[in-house]
């Protein structure tokens, strides 16, 4: 008997978990937190339901957290087989964790030591201590190379594109003398990206678990250089700061490598920009590492003028730099993480400039539903940063065209290869607007079946 369950994205796009049960064989498919508004984030504190002990193998398709946050705390949970993941995806996954873990006890003292908190404690979801005593069991495996858990399952990676070491997975699961095969999709990256390799071609599958996250939209048409040009120019001429949230990994590299080449061409004026992220700063040197796993030449990463090495580029590592920014007068960049405004750094520069109209925040990726950035970008009047209410004066702009994800338009491009019918396309990580768009896009252009599951729904693949 073989049996899918969805333990997280399920109508909603972070927390992923598919849980594959292949007679007695259990394999978790990612390990996400859940991000977004208190209800969602509130899952992270619950009891999973299923026993961690019980696992045998766990893959991850990439090291966005999102589809990793959870990692330490299933480990201390019970789990203790092999964590499996692309060469790429295991030294981001170190970075990223150690960095999350002391994000959230950093977090949890300062709102302990402020009594920011409507709990007696301020816990964090796991320490540092979790976070090193799981790392022994993360697991490489290259692209296009089969990997056998037990004689019932095996898988491979494919090239996702998305962020660097991002995959799909391909599980051939045996039944006995039946074999069923199933791709889960990962997050599918865009074509033509300047960062990312495209996605590669997916195989022929009985079960498919495709990603919506953009599935009711298209992304504009929109050169990012135009619009940086215009923006930093704007910025240069009123001494005003360009606040950027952006993930540590890529879209940090992205950004900073296409500004310092706008100024080594003099589109834009020479300005400083500030990498105010420890995280950002060391995942550039796992891009120097991994360079057949994406498309910034080495020059462009460190070494000359037009790069991470640009003497316009700062990188700020000690909180003690980070908060000599706050006395920082424009013109100025800010590059800080998390990307969707949902911790780190960049909440002290929020809380510090968004009440400033001569700041600009530029909104560069995708913005969960319930997080601050989707609040911003909904036109919020007023928030609050660590309790502290905050009227919004800075000016909010949207840059979409820079997302790692693909639109409807480019998903459907990816599952063209697959020319005969899975049994059934489940629909996740997307909201349920997007995933039922995506729903019917697939039905009337594929005459595919779906299937939207809910949050610990339990479907058998016959």
């Amino acid at each position: 008997m073989i049996t899918l369950s969805f333990h997280g994205a399920a109508r909603t796009v972070t927390g992923s978990k598919y849980l594959l049960t292949v007679n007695d064989t259990r394999v978790l498919i990612d390990c996400g937190m859940f991000q977004g508004r208190r209800e969602i984030r509130q899952r992270n504190w619950q009891p999973l339901p299923f026993d961690p002990a019980t696992v045998d193998a766990l893959i991850i398709t990439h090291a966005h957290v999102d589809h990793i946050g959870y990692l330490p705390r299933v480990t201390k949970l019970g789990y203790t087989g092999p964590i499996y993941m692309t060469p790429p995806t295991v030294e981001i996954c170190e970075l990223s964790l150690r960095d999350s873990a002391r994000i959230q006890e950093e977090d949890a003292e300062y709102r302990n030591r402020k009594k920011l908190t409507r709990h007696a404690v301020a816990l964090p979801l796991f320490t540092e201590e979790d976070t090193e005593a799981m790392l022994p069991q993360l697991t490489p495996v290259l692209f296009d190379q089969w990997q056998e858990v037990n004689d019932d399952v095996r898988f491979r990676f494919h090239i996702a594109g998305h962020v660097l070491g991002a995959a799909s997975v391909e599980i051939e699961a045996r039944d006995g003398e039946r074999v069923v095969r199933i791709l889960f999709s990962g997050d599918v990256g865009r074509y033509g990206n300047r960062l990312t390799n495209d996605p590669e071609e997916p195989p022929q599958v009985d079960y498919l678990v495709c990603e919506s996250t953009y599935g009711g939209r298209l992304h504009p048409v929109m050169v990012p250089e135009f619009a940086f040009t215009d923006l930093i120019t704007e910025a240069v001429k009123d001494k005003s700061v360009l606040l950027i949230p952006a993930f540590a990994i890529g879209r940090t590299q992205q950004i900073t490598t296409m500004i310092t080449q706008l100024i080594c061409e003099e589109r834009i004026p020479a300005v400083d920009v500030y990498i105010d992220s420890p995280m950002a700063v060391s995942a550039t040197d796992i891009y120097r590492r991994f360079p057949s796993y994406h498309k910034i030449p080495p020059e462009e990463l460190g070494g000359n003028s037009c790069s991470m090495g640009s003497d316009q580029v700062h990188l700020i590592r000690k909180r003690k730099g980070s908060k000599k920014l706050n006395d920082l007068d424009g013109p100025a960049i800010i590059i800080s993480s998390s990307g969707m405004l949902t911790g780190g750094r960049i909440l002290h520069h929020l809380l510090n400039r968004i009440d400033d109209p001569r700041t600009t925040l530029a909104l560069v990726g995708y913005m969960a539903e319930g997080t601050l950035g989707r609040r911003l970008l909904e036109g919020e009047g007023e928030i609050a940063i660590h309790k502290q209410p905050k009227k919004v004066r800075a000016r909010v702009v949207n840059l979409t065209g820079m997302s790692g994800h693909a639109d409807y338009n480019e998903l459907l491009h990816w599952l063209e290869p697959i020319t005969q019918a899975p049994q059934m396309t489940f629909l996740t990580h997307g909201e349920l607007d997007s995933c039922e768009a995506l729903a019917e896009h697939i039905r009337s252009e594929r005459n595919w079946p779906t299937m939207i599951p809910e949050i610990d729904q339990t479907v058998e693949l016959v």
